[in-house]
Formats: structure tokens, sequence, C-alpha cells
């Protein structure tokens, strides 16, 4: 409250303050006196409430001054002063004069009226009542004089003086289209259509949310003419998204001829293989190659489908794409299905390459797949069958390198002098590492100063091999890079990788497998393909699957995760299930009676009704049989081992392979000598002289 003179009259006590305010909001009108009281004690004034009133009167009288007048009229009191004296009456005189005034000098006045807004109004009076009463209908008059104020500066070409307070009054009517339009307008016009669109979404968001409906035709025409503004300042794009390739690329010509063969217009094409084998290496060396057929642009995203945390979801992918064609983020829709449509739609007049790294199913590279004239390159460890079935891809498997290639990666790293000195331990240690460029690689950097043939020496060492071709600093290595491929796998078939651990051979078969798992043979098929899906398995034909060196010795180390007693009962389901079938064999191939296991025969074995059958299956699983024999001596199973060395002897006599032959029947009588078996003794010793003799 101003006195005439200008100067602020101070009012200590509340309720005195209260009974100003009261009067001063209906400046030169009577306010009663039961409205007063009402107001100063919050609607329950005491019996001595009207003579305190007439004090707090009296008091006011002394503190305003001359010029401002408070009187006593029926049936209360009126203060009477110029309007200018009140914030209120002199805020609300500026506008009215705005209305009728040019813009330029309406202008001037709306800013004058909103000066005097200095805070929340009545903060200074304790009468909350009066306070509900008055404040929300103050603030509207403040915001309706904003929105004139800054509707009048766009018109002017003057907009961006009235964001700060647009945006002050949008936060606090946020779902009043008008002030939001005319924010959005405003902001264009200055030049941040970025920030226009995003006061645009979030108000289309909340509309949404709080009342079930979309912008009006007025707030969406605003946001449509921002959004043609800002494609029309945006020059086409061909993005060139593409990683450098890795230095030191090494053979893969046939990969690189295949990829060249099924390159057509609308090509999907899949790089799969095992963890390391250098499938994005490829990948990036055939599209740098072949840039040039591609005039309009390479996409790329790596799909981190063998990261620890979960794969990079379709949309998102596809809001960088969109973004990397020249598509303004406020026309990328949120809807994945919706991204998708717009993706191809930018894609359909135009010759791309798209480069999907890291897959990790059919599911996520489907959205992201365009239409014809675009080509599309996918790395994966997954087969992705479903995107062959239904999309028709080509899948191109990645395999280890030749030994003469895992050579020369070699020598493009340690140099050709070293290699050429020592190539025997160069192709030992290529060996070693399976033939995988990423092995290959990380034995090659930790033997800067070291021979070739002290590496091999540590790299050939089963229990530490996996820590040897590991990077100390990083942790990335062949044992991180299957660790990412074990993660995929379904706890049945995780378990049957871990009980894997425990075969010593390098292939297995379905019915193996199953005795190995203790599991019924069509549930171990679905695991052992599931393993052979990302490639920690490879089928080798006629119903088998193989593994290599690094993958074993891995299943070692994680089948610890498993109990000794059950590791144990696996691998004597295994002994006991290749010594029935060897059993069952040898009805065919020798002709005296056999003594044969009796222990319960398995449920699911292996059908052998012939010579040839039980010779083949021989043939198959040779080196196995050797390998679970050495194992189970090793285990101290002397009674299974002594059984199956007689199988494995009669074998090889079927087959005339004395010099194996006679090894199994020295063995064999060594392990009946620790039995005290007399009859296996003489058995192997009649065998022995037999063949000794001839």
């Amino acid at each position: 409250m101003l006195r005439a003179d200008g100067s602020a009259a101070a009012i200590g006590a509340a309720k005195r303050r209260s009974i100003l305010a009261a009067l001063a909001i209906d400046l030169n009108r009577v306010v009663s006196a039961d409205r007063l009281m009402d107001l100063a004690w919050e609607g329950a004034p005491p019996p001595t409430a009207k003579a305190a009133l007439q004090g707090h009167v009296a008091q006011l009288r002394k503190s305003l001054g001359d010029g401002v007048e408070l009187i006593t009229r029926a049936p209360g009191y009126q203060l009477r002063a110029p309007r200018s004296a009140v914030d209120m009456t002199q805020f609300e005189d500026l506008v009215a004069a705005a209305r009728d005034a040019p813009d330029a000098e309406a202008v001037e006045l709306l800013d004058a009226a909103l000066s005097l807004h200095r805070g929340p109004p009545l903060a200074d009076v304790s009468a909350e009542r009066l306070r509900r009463e008055v404040v929300d209908r103050l603030d509207e008059s403040m915001i309706n004089a904003v929105h004139e104020l800054a509707w009048r500066l766009h018109r002017i070409g003057r907009a961006a003086e009235g964001i700060n307070p647009l945006r002050e009054a949008v936060a606090m009517r946020p779902l009043r289209e008008p002030l939001v339009e005319l924010l959005v307008l405003s902001l264009h016009q200055a030049g941040r259509q970025a920030e226009a669109l995003d006061v645009y979404h979030a108000t289309r968001t909340r509309l949404a949310e709080e009342l079930g409906v979309v912008p009006g035709p007025a707030l969406q025409a605003a946001f449509h003419g921002v959004l043609s503004a800002a494609e029309e300042s945006e020059p086409p794009s061909a993005p060139a998204q593409l990683p450098r390739e890795s230095t030191g690329f090494v053979g893969r010509a046939d990969e690189l001829a295949q990829l060249d063969r099924t390159r057509g217009d609308g090509a999907v094409q899949i790089l799969t293989g095992p963890a390391g084998v250098g499938k994005t290496a490829l990948a990036l060396r055939w599209a740098h190659r072949s840039a040039a057929q591609f005039p309009d642009g390479c996409l790329f995203s790596d799909l981190q489908g063998i990261a620890d945390a979960d794969p990079v979801e379709p949309g998102h992918v596809l809001g960088g794409f969109l973004r990397a064609l020249g598509v303004a983020e406020a026309r990328i829709p949120d809807n994945t299905d919706e991204r998708a449509a717009l993706y191809r739609s930018m894609l359909s007049s135009r010759r791309m390459l798209v480069v999907l790294d890291n897959a990790r199913s059919a599911a996520q590279v489907r959205p992201l797949l365009p239409g014809a004239g675009c080509s599309v390159l996918v790395t994966s460890r997954s087969r992705l069958n479903g995107l062959a079935a239904m999309a028709g891809a080509v899948q191109i498997p990645v395999s280890p390198l030749s030994r003469e290639a895992a050579v020369d990666v070699l020598r493009t790293v340690l140099g050709a002098k070293r290699i050429d000195t020592e190539p025997e331990a160069a192709a030992e240690l290529a060996e070693l590492c399976d033939r995988l460029p990423l092995a290959l690689r990380i034995a090659a950097a930790r033997a800067p100063n070291r021979t070739i043939r002290s590496l091999v020496a540590a790299t050939a060492n089963d229990r530490h091999r996996l820590d040897t071709l590991s990077l100390p600093d990083s942790g990335e290595g062949v044992r991180t890079a299957l660790a990412a491929s074990y993660r995929w796998l379904e706890p049945a078939s995780a378990r049957l990788f871990r009980l894997l651990g425990e075969h010593p051979g390098d292939s297995i078969d379905c019915l193996a497998a199953a005795a190995l798992a203790g599991t019924a043979a069509h549930e171990t098929q679905s695991q052992l393909e599931q393993l052979a899906s990302v490639h920690l398995l490879q089928e080798s034909g006629q119903g088998r699957y193989r593994w290599s060196d690094l993958v074993r010795l891995y299943a070692v180390g994680i089948g610890q995760e498993e109990s000794v007693p059950e590791r144990n009962a696996a691998f004597t389901r295994l002994l006991e299930h290749y010594m029935h079938i060897a059993d069952r064999g040898l009805r065919f191939v020798v002709d005296s009676p056999w003594h044969r296991w009796v222990s319960p025969t398995p449920t699911e074995l292996p059908e052998v009704r012939t010579a040839q059958a039980a010779l083949s299956w021989f043939r198959a699983e040779e080196t196995n049989l050797h390998r679970v024999l050495e194992l189970a001596i090793s285990r101290g199973e002397h009674a299974r081992a002594c059984h199956l060395a007689l199988s494995l002897e009669r074998f090889h006599h079927r087959l005339g392979d004395r010099e194996a032959q006679t090894e199994l029947s020295r063995r064999g009588l060594g392990i009946a000598r620790e039995l005290g078996d007399s009859r296996a003794q003489a058995i192997f010793s009649a065998h022995l002289c037999e063949n000794l003799a001839s």
C-alpha cells in the first residue's frame, strides 16, 4: 500500500494487514464490518472482535497519512485513494489501457503492468481465506496479461522478449493450449525450433496422460508450422556411419566373394560364427570395400547382443537412424512400429547399406530391415534362422581361419622376421588359439619381447590357456567372449554345456549327451541345437556335434559350478553308455560268447544290428572311447575301465589294428591286476600272447 507521496506504509500487526488488504482489494468500495471480522479472525471472530476491529481501523488511519482515507460508512468501512495507490488496481488500469492501444504502445503498458508483480500476491497477509478468494483471480489476470503481451510482441517481431514470461505462465497453466501455442510460435520466431518442438511434445504427452485428449487444431497447426520450417532448412543427408576397419585384415577371400555374389538390391546377409572368429572385421572390410555401390550412404549400429546389459531396443536404433537421415526430432514417432514404417519410407528411394553388428535375435533385427533397394549386413553368434525363413536372409558361416591365414595374423602383429625365425612354433600357436583372430591377436600382443616357442609353452597348458588368451588390463579375451555366448543359454542347455566338460573328447552325439546329462534324448536334442545355434558347438553331420579346444576348456572351467557328485555321476553315465553300446556291437563283431556288462541298460541306445553298423559306430567314437578309458582309469573306475578295455581290444582285433590291440591288452592287463580279476587277466594275457605270436 502506497501513501499519496509514493512512500510505502508499514503495517505491523497481522490482523491489521489482513483488514487493510481486504479494504484495498475493494478500493473505493464499502466493505462490511462483518466481512472484515470474518476474514481477520478466519471465520471465528470472538465477542471482542468488533471493538478490536475499531481499534485496528483507528491505527490504520494514523499509518496511512494524507491522500488516503479510511472512512466509516454503513455497514462497514471504505478505503478511498487514487487507483494508482494499490498495485492491483493500477495493474487493472494499465491492462485495460493496453487493449485499445497500438502494438508498440500496448507492449509498454503491459510491461509496466507486469512489473508490478513482485512475488506471490498477499504474501505478507495471514488471512488464509482472503488469499484463497483472491490469489487465483490475481494469477489469472497476470496470465492473461502475459498472453496479451506475448501476442503483441509476436506481431511486431519481438517474440523473444515474451518467451520467459510465457514459460512462467505455461508452468502455472500447463494444459492451457493457447498459452502453449503462443510459446511454440514465439520460440519458433526466435529461431529456437528444437525448444518449440519439445514444448509441443511435452504438452501433447501431458494432455494424453491427464485428460486423454490430443492437442487441438490451433496447437497442432503451430507444431506443423515449426516442423515444416525445420525440414526446409535441413539439407538431404547421406550418412557415412561405418566405423574404421581393423588394420591387418587377413584372408576371408571365399566369404568376401560370397558377400559380393549375394549383394543384390534388398539383400539381407548374415555373417554367423563363433565368438572371436572375426565377423565384425569381415563385415567392415566388405562394407568399406563396397561403399561405392551404395551412393546414398551407410548406416551402422552395434546392437550389443553379446553385452552384459540388455541388447539395444530396435526403437532406439530406429530413432538414431532417422536422425541420421535428416528427420527432425519432432517427426520421429514414439511407437517402434511407426518409426519402422517411417524408416522404410525414408529409404524407399535410396540405395544404402545397413550394417547391424552383434545382433541377438531375429526379433531385434526385423524392425530394422528396409524395403527393396537397400542391402543389409548382419553379424551374429546366432544363426538367426527366423530371418532366413521369413525374410529370405542368406546365412554366410564364418569359420576359423586356415592355418596359413592364422599364421599371417601373427605375422601382421609380430612382424615377418619373428615368424620366419620360428615357423613351426607359429603354426603350433595358431592351432592352440583355434585359429581365431581374437585369440591370435591377444596371444601376439602378450609376447612383444618373448620367443614364440615360449609363448607356445605357456599357451599349451590347458589349466591356464584361457588366462593366457585374455588381456589383464581390460579383462577382454576368449573367456569373456565365450561367457557372453554362454549367458544366452536357457538353464537346461547351460547345464548340459557345463556337463560337457566331463567329456574328454571333442565330439558327441545326442544319445551320449543324453546319457551325460541324464535327460531324455528329445530334450537333449533341443539343448544341443541351442548350443549349436550360438556356436558353442558345431554340427558335423550324421547327428554329431563338435567343439573346439578353447570351448572345451571353458566348459571344464564353468563346469566347476556343478557339484562333484553330479560331475562324477555324469561321467559314470557316459562311461556306462559307451560300454553298453560296445557290448551290443560285439555280438556282431566277434564269434565267441562274450562276457557282457550286467548293470541296468540305459533307456536310449543307438540301433546296432549288424557288424557294419557296429564297426561304423566304433570308428566314429574311437577317439572318444580311448579318451574315456584313460579318464576312467585316472578316476579310479577300474572295474568299468577293465570291461571297456576288453571291448575296445576286440574291436581293434576285428579291424586288424595290431598295434592298438597290443596296447589295449597291456593296459587292460595292468587294470585287471589292480582289480585282482583273474578271469580278465587270463583273457588279456591270452590276447596279448596271440597278438605277439602272429
